[in-house]
């Protein structure tokens, strides 16, 4: 009889066991990557040449940016620098998401925010000879418009994640500094001592 019982524990404590860090990370690239390109996919199908208010200052419009972030152009090679920096990102994401897992547990899920943006933008970047369709258009106020796609948006999002991974990491380490570095004597502890010494005397 001790047999089953054994089992079910064994059962039971591999069910609940936590995802990996590299699972968190995979599953959380994927995500963006799925809901990036099929959102394209919806606004090309439905509202392409169109123009659909959502809130003030929020429209649907659907643009391609052949250029780079905040629509720059870098030349006659903006393509290739795309191409490399979205890559060199995704990169250094995967790398790195591993070892800062061991410093703050949502470092898996900030980092795959950023290589799942990347990944998303590269393959409509790369697919698509008319550039990558952003589809949110956010007014400036003056005629304007910053265009997003959901790429950019959990781009942003990971982005700002990754500024209070930084914070929390600087923090964390002053903290660990001040732990170790021995607490200098006061200035009255020295005479203090000293008066004791000479009334033992």
């Amino acid at each position: 009889m001790p047999q089953p019982c054994a089992h079910a524990r064994l059962v039971h404590r591999h069910v609940t066991a936590p995802i990996s860090h590299g699972a968190t990370f995979v599953a959380m690239s994927a995500l963006v990557v799925y809901g990036d390109l099929v959102s394209k996919w919806l606004a090309v199908t439905l509202w392409a040449g169109e123009t659909h208010p959502l809130a003030a200052g929020l429209r649907i419009q659907v643009v391609y940016n052949s250029l780079g972030a905040f629509s720059t152009s870098l030349g006659h090679l903006t393509w290739e620098i795309n191409v490399a920096t979205t890559v060199m990102a995704v990169l250094l994401s995967s790398a790195v998401s591993g070892r800062l897992a061991a410093l703050d547990a949502t470092a898996p899920a900030t980092l795959g925010l950023v290589a799942g943006a990347g990944l998303g933008n590269l393959a409509s970047l790369l697919g698509s000879s008319a550039g990558v369709p952003d589809f949110l258009a956010v007014s400036d106020g003056r005629g304007g418009a910053l265009v997003l796609n959901l790429a950019d948006i959990a781009a942003y999002l990971g982005i700002v994640c990754c500024v209070r991974l930084a914070v929390g990491l600087m923090r964390a380490r002053a903290r660990d500094t001040r732990r170790r570095t021995p607490h200098a004597a006061t200035p009255h502890g020295a005479p203090y001592a000293s008066r004791r010494t000479q009334r033992a005397q």
